[in-house]
């Protein structure tokens, strides 16, 4: 049987998610569960660039049956948009709904907002067991939507909430007076985080800190120094323990890569191109075919979680929410 041949589309330049993504994707490709299943095929366009986007598709389309594509929302929304059009397989790890739209080629397996709010409320008033929780977030609109959801889950809880973007000089005497029993900062870049979670530390080490998921770095992690054994991580692994067969493969090939910390983003790249490469394989080829094997409702093994799609679920994640909470241990990131 003729193997079926995947795209992996990427914007070009040193950002770190679609770069992470992409060196998952690869990795599940070259060593993961469909290693030697498939040809895997590269692309890259001007990041944000859509026409770019458009063209890279439009050059591969007659030679591939799938795109893995390790894009932005906006980015993926048109390779959704190209891929229903041309008939080809889509995998994004974004987990906007609108990135989807109710298009037949799209799956989309990002962790869903409400998944992941609903396990910081729940870890920071049962685990934490704090009544007075302080939120600073940056001012990209989707962490101010996840800092809303955050803040009304644990208003729901009992817990008394403040939420502000940390950007005022004086935010951390602000912080300091409100007295909180936790501290949760929400930050898309590592590196507008970085000073906040150092004057964070020095001003009050005592409190204990819960860092967004986009700051589970290696990079992040180490320019933090010894600060950084104090704070809690929004993780998606079970570390040390591997809670699936496909999560401890993806772990063994990262490590040999390298990588001392893998990243959700990594994980997610992993996942897109295992689901993608499963699903042509099984159907030989076949976009149209691969997509009702991933409908048919299966449960699927997956390394950021198990995924269950259906005909109106694309995301595949609606019952089993893969959050988890890690500290830094010796250098390594460990389970709570």
């Amino acid at each position: 049987m003729k193997k079926p041949r995947i795209l992996l589309l990427q914007p070009s330049g040193r950002n770190p998610s679609p770069l992470d993504q992409s060196v998952g994707a690869r990795l599940a490709a070259a060593k993961g569960s469909v290693r030697g299943r498939i040809v895997l095929e590269r692309a890259s366009f001007r990041p944000g660039d859509l026409k770019a986007l458009q063209r890279a598709v439009n050059r591969w389309a007659e030679k591939i049956s799938g795109i893995v594509g390790a894009t932005s929302v906006a980015e993926s929304t048109r390779l959704g948009e190209l891929c229903e059009r041309l008939g080809l397989l889509c995998l994004v790890s974004n987990n906007n709904p609108a990135v989807w739209n109710h298009r037949k080629s799209v799956f989309h397996i990002g962790v869903p907002t409400s998944s992941t709010t609903r396990a910081v409320a729940n870890h920071l008033l049962r685990k934490v067991r704090a009544k007075r929780v302080y939120l600073l977030h940056d001012t990209t609109e989707f962490q101010k939507h996840v800092a809303r959801a955050t803040a009304s889950l644990l208003d729901k809880g009992g817990a008394k909430v403040r939420s502000k973007p940390g950007l005022r000089k004086n935010w951390v005497d602000a912080v300091r007076r409100w007295k909180p029993e936790a501290l949760y900062l929400i930050y898309s870049s590592p590196a507008l985080a970085l000073p906040l979670v150092r004057k964070l530390r020095r001003a009050l080490p005592e409190i204990p800190l819960l860092l967004g998921r986009s700051l589970l770095r290696e990079a992040f992690l180490c320019a933090l120094g010894p600060a950084a054994g104090g704070v809690i991580l929004l993780d998606l692994f079970r570390r040390g323990a591997p809670r699936t067969k496909e999560e401890g493969l993806f772990m063994r090939a990262i490590y040999k890569e390298g990588i001392s910390i893998p990243t959700a983003n990594h994980g997610f790249g992993w996942d897109a191109m295992t689901l993608c490469a499963r699903a042509l394989t099984a159907a030989k080829g076949d976009p149209l075919a691969a997509i009702e094997c991933l409908e048919s409702g299966v449960l699927i093994d997956g390394a950021t979680g198990l995924f269950r799609f259906t005909k109106n679920n694309h995301n595949g994640r609606a019952r089993f929410n893969p959050t988890t909470f890690s500290r830094l241990r010796n250098g390594r990131v460990a389970a709570c």
